[in-house]
């Protein structure tokens, strides 16, 4: 292979690079793009929708001391606790968004499931 053949061929591949650079970084900026300004046109389209955006939070379980706090629950949908074994030990319907529950159970594993959550839990 000639010296010009192979300059010619090293500066093709330099270009052909040089494109696909510039396609994925494209790629990646549209996509960081849709990202970032999906979610604030969704919670404005729930809004003008009658939907609120509060409502679209995820709820948060905790559990300290035998003690339940929820955050960002829906009004009327039941916190289930059940055992590791599979026995449901308590049904909550919950009356505001944030609550606070005194559990006293006895210490074991359980598993909470609320609105599609589910969390494990140790009681100590």
């Amino acid at each position: 292979m000639s010296f010009q053949k192979l300059i010619v061929l090293l500066q093709s591949k330099k270009e052909f690079y040089t494109r696909m650079n510039k396609k994925i970084g494209i790629g990646v900026l549209l996509i960081l793009l849709c990202t970032l300004t999906a979610s604030p046109l969704v919670a404005q389209n729930k809004a003008r929708n009658g939907v609120s955006v509060a409502e679209t939070a995820t709820p948060e379980l905790t559990v300290v001391n035998n003690t339940l706090h929820i955050k960002n629950a829906t009004i009327g949908s039941k916190l289930e606790i059940i055992t590791i074994v599979g026995n449901k030990v308590l049904q909550i319907e919950m009356q505001t968004a944030n609550s606070t529950y005194e559990l006293n159970l006895p210490k074991a594993i359980y598993i909470f499931k609320l609105e599609g959550i589910v969390r494990k839990f140790v009681i100590k």
